[in-house]
């Protein structure tokens, strides 16, 4: 790639994806040719850190649209994680920015779109669900979902939007659970894995929704955060403003509408995983048995994850990322289960200061 910058504007940078993602920018072999620009929260402790980065931080949140719409306009690349799945106002704003840079330049312009697995779940309140896998290199299969599935609103106004747009080369992330350590400057703990911990230490024994017989893939955030920089290199060599004008991309390197890049390196049951909390805390003389017992109907939403419990912790999702790995993705950290001791760690400690 051309030694001249690329400027990338990132939201998220003090989340848990985005806070890592923002790190494997700054780990790249060629870091030197980024000019980053981040959206963040006017909290002064935070800028500093992004600064002290070299990352220019721009204040606004997901409704500051003119504010994020002009850092689209003004960007090569835009890689969205801050609550993105299902904010469409911040979607509205990066694509309106994205849009008017096309036209004024007549060159692409690079969107990866953090959307997520939820978008395939299947509501079975633990019990166990269909046999449906989803492959990323069958796009139909995805685009048939239901308009009412979650994040599907906004990964359909992304998807028409690169249709009206031929210049507009967007692509949508789908991780599944995401687990491990993230190595953001703020954020780097994730959601599902630590909301059931959070629970055990909180009721005192291990539980689950259902029987926990529903299936969700998951990955290690190091090995997601993998799969973003090759989707960002390739589409730079195809799209980025240096790229070459006989460049030859990959034939599994899509965008628009079959642009899903699925994420994931194993699966679990939640009761497996529950399982393997009651283990770990039991281990650790935590909780007094390592006996998992399910979750009280009326009690789940109040100590899991408010309405949407049944959803993040309890429905089933297949997915297989076959796109990412024709691209060259080699996922290799520690499985889920390898990984739930050192979340329990993380919250205990994070639970004293």
């Amino acid at each position: 790639m051309s030694s001249s910058k690329i400027n990338v504007f990132l939201t998220g940078a003090t989340g848990y994806i985005g806070g890592s993602i923002l790190t494997g920018l700054l780990q790249h072999p060629n870091a030197a040719n980024f000019n980053i620009t981040a959206l963040i929260r006017g909290d002064n402790e935070r800028i500093q850190k992004l600064t002290a980065l070299n990352v220019t931080p721009i204040v606004g949140d997901n409704e500051s649209f003119e504010i994020i719409e002009k850092a689209a306009k003004n960007a090569h690349v835009v890689i969205h994680t801050a609550n993105s799945a299902d904010d469409l106002p911040s979607t509205k704003a990066i694509i309106s920015g994205l849009n008017a840079q096309t036209k004024e330049t007549g060159k692409p312009a690079i969107y990866i779109h953090t959307s997520g697995t939820g978008v395939l779940a299947e509501d079975v309140r633990g019990n166990k669900g269909t046999d449906t896998v989803y492959n990323d290199l069958h796009s139909d299969q995805i685009n048939g979902l239901a308009d009412s599935q979650p994040h599907r609103d906004v990964d359909l106004f992304i998807i028409n939007a690169a249709d009206a747009n031929p210049l507009l080369k967007t692509v949508i992330v789908l991780p599944p659970l995401i687990y491990g350590i993230g190595t953001g400057p703020v954020n780097r703990t994730s959601i599902q894995l630590p909301v059931l911990i959070r629970a055990a230490l909180k009721r005192h024994k291990a539980e689950v929704i259902g029987l926990g017989q529903a299936t969700w893939n998951n990955v290690h955030i190091a090995d997601l955060t993998d799969a973003y920089i090759i989707i960002l290199d390739q589409l730079l060599a195809a799209y980025g403003p240096y790229a070459k004008s006989d460049a030859q991309p990959s034939p599994y390197l899509t965008t628009g509408r079959q642009g899903y890049y699925f994420a994931e390196n194993g699966q679990h049951s939640w009761r497996q995983l529950s399982d393997k909390i009651g283990e770990v805390l039991y281990k650790k003389n935590i909780i007094k048995s390592p006996e998992v017992t399910s979750f009280p109907e009326n009690e789940v939403e109040d100590s899991l994850w408010g309405k949407y419990s049944w959803y993040v912790v309890g429905s089933q999702s297949n997915s297989k990322a076959e796109r990412d790995r024709k691209l060259g993705w080699k996922p290799h950290r520690p499985s889920l289960f390898d990984s739930v001791e050192e979340t329990v760690d993380v919250l205990i400690n994070e639970s004293k200061n």
